[in-house]
């Protein structure tokens, strides 16, 4: 269930976790924000069941972000049901114990990086060249938002709500809009209802 809440949010792994080590604690980006029973909810949009999950960002202070997923989502029943029957977190593991599990369950299977660069005050600082890479947690993230943009036709804002990104760097729009996308689920909850 935690790889399917990684997958389905298309989160880190610390947005999904709920337990951090020692040598952890000492790292800002590594702070586990994972969910309690109270982070999922039932609303509906459109006469369907919509399956809320609040979900912390890693990268921005732990700002919530709303995951909706339709009632036909394969997982989506499970996952919610697998919250609401938490004691505590959710998932109440390390980062360190879902990546042993995971490199079990992916062994062997690689994906794709494009070649992309990487920019540092307005200048190009490096050129990384197209690359395989092993199939990890994070690759979780890069298949569900190619799945969002190319099987449900998500726009960049889309996928700048779901993915809790900046709509400043995403897009290029910046300022106060940014405190409220996150709440937008209703913008993107339809597309989700394409049949697969």
């Amino acid at each position: 269930m935690c790889l399917r809440a990684c997958y389905l949010f298309a989160g880190r792994i610390t947005e999904v976790i709920g337990k951090v080590t020692l040598g952890d604690k000492t790292s800002k980006q590594r702070i586990a924000r994972g969910g309690k029973k109270e982070d999922a909810r039932l609303d509906s949009l459109l006469d369907h069941n919509a399956f809320l999950f609040n979900v912390y960002t890693a990268k921005r202070e732990g700002k919530r972000r709303i995951i909706a997923l339709p009632d036909q989502e394969k997982w989506a029943q499970k996952l919610y049901d697998y919250y609401k029957s938490a004691d505590d977190f959710v998932f109440p593991f390390t980062r360190q114990k879902v990546w042993q599990y995971s490199v079990k369950a992916f062994e062997g299977l690689q994906y794709p990086i494009e070649t992309y660069t990487i920019w540092k005050n307005g200048e190009i600082t490096k050129k990384v060249n197209a690359h395989e890479k092993p199939f990890r947690l994070h690759a979780l993230r890069h298949l569900r938002i190619t799945e969002l943009i190319e099987f449900y036709g998500f726009n960049g804002f889309e996928v700048a709500t779901y993915c809790g990104w900046t709509l400043k760097t995403s897009l290029g729009i910046g300022g106060q809009f940014d405190r409220y996308a996150h709440l937008d689920w209703q913008s993107y909850f339809p597309k989700l209802l394409k049949a697969r």
